[in-house]
């Protein structure tokens, strides 16, 4: 058995890389500029123009997290370093404070605090994508015509929970009293979870009105604590969640979690079709999950077992790497 797709979340690179990926059976590719773009159509890999994802820096305001997680969020950012350390100097201390925390990596946490390393802007308060729609339009205005889609990616919460900032809270103190629900953690989490489900249909709507044609395929990322498998309430086309996060997961999760990508994709939306993501790291010297070709192939046979014959991965970069370059190509070559 193999993969009849495969979505990389990396860019083509150079001709060389673009052929490795090929051969290792990338199907589907993300593109930032003409030059990727036409290498993976050379390649025969569809193109997805660009990734959107609602960061502070297109003018959202930043989310507010409560003290301990800001201190949280700090701590692993590394804020309070030297300026003057050494970039390599500066990422040791890092990856030593990710370990000691127990940082994912915005997977699921296995602390009661953890947080990204960065904010993502409270999309929460952009009323009718008035901020969202002007970046969206910055992306789409140079789209090639025979783009396959757009990607989306970083849309969640910083803390994998929710946003405090006064517009949110607003927001969800309106929500209980309409619902007629108490102030409990099931009500916090079917507030935020729906929210983010509002957000990235609008977000699909959007873009649709403007490229009709354009497939979405989406990465549900950050993880949100409440709600681990979410993604089918969103109408992306394709709806990339984790199955195998970058630190190790046992057998039966795996197992458990691509039937659930698979089977339940269409409960909302018909369109959807879900696709198990993998998380690959090859340097085992990161404070990022490592794991060895050996053990990817294994998670390869899971899914497929499981019912899998889509797939995403992150980083793409890692796909051509000695070692697990063999292992993909032996699942999603063509040959």
């Amino acid at each position: 058995m193999k993969f009849r797709q495969f979505f990389s979340w990396n860019y083509t690179g150079n001709e060389q890389r673009a052929a490795k990926y090929a051969e290792a059976g990338v199907t589907d590719v993300l593109v930032c500029n003409r030059k990727q773009y036409d290498l993976a159509l050379k390649y025969g890999m569809r193109p997805y123009w660009k990734c959107f994802t609602p960061s502070v820096s297109i003018g959202l305001p930043p989310q507010v997290m409560s003290p301990d997680e800001e201190k949280y969020q700090e701590y692993i950012s590394g804020k309070d370093l030297d300026r003057k350390l050494s970039g390599k100097e500066r990422l040791k201390i890092l990856h030593k404070r990710r370990i000691e925390k127990q940082h994912r990596y915005g997977g699921e946490a296995v602390v009661e605090i953890d947080t990204q390393s960065s904010k993502i802007g409270c999309f929460i308060s952009d009323k009718d994508l008035k901020i969202t729609g002007k970046q969206l339009d910055l992306l789409l205005k140079d789209a090639p015509d025979k783009a396959e889609g757009m990607a989306l990616d970083f849309i969640g919460y910083t803390n994998h929970k929710g946003c405090y900032c006064k517009n949110c809270l607003a927001a969800y103190k309106k929500f209980l009293a309409d619902s007629k629900l108490a102030d409990t953690p099931e009500s916090k989490g079917c507030f935020y979870r729906d929210r983010l489900a509002a957000y990235y249909n609008a977000v699909i709507d959007y873009i649709k009105s403007k490229r009709p044609d354009f497939k979405i395929i989406i990465h549900v990322y950050p993880d949100f604590r409440y709600d681990h498998l979410y993604g089918n309430r969103i109408k992306a086309d394709y709806c990339g969640q984790t199955v195998a996060w970058y630190f190790k997961w046992n057998q039966k999760k795996i197992e458990k979690y691509t039937k659930f990508v698979i089977e339940r994709a269409k409960d909302y939306y018909a369109n959807v079709e879900g696709m198990p993501f993998i998380g690959l790291n090859a340097d085992k010297n990161s404070s990022l999950g490592f794991k060895t070709p050996a053990e990817v192939e294994q998670e390869l046979k899971i899914i497929l077992a499981a019912g899998g014959r889509t797939l995403m991965v992150c980083n793409g970069s890692d796909i051509i790497k000695d070692g697990y370059w063999e292992v993909f190509r032996k699942y999603c070559g063509k040959k």
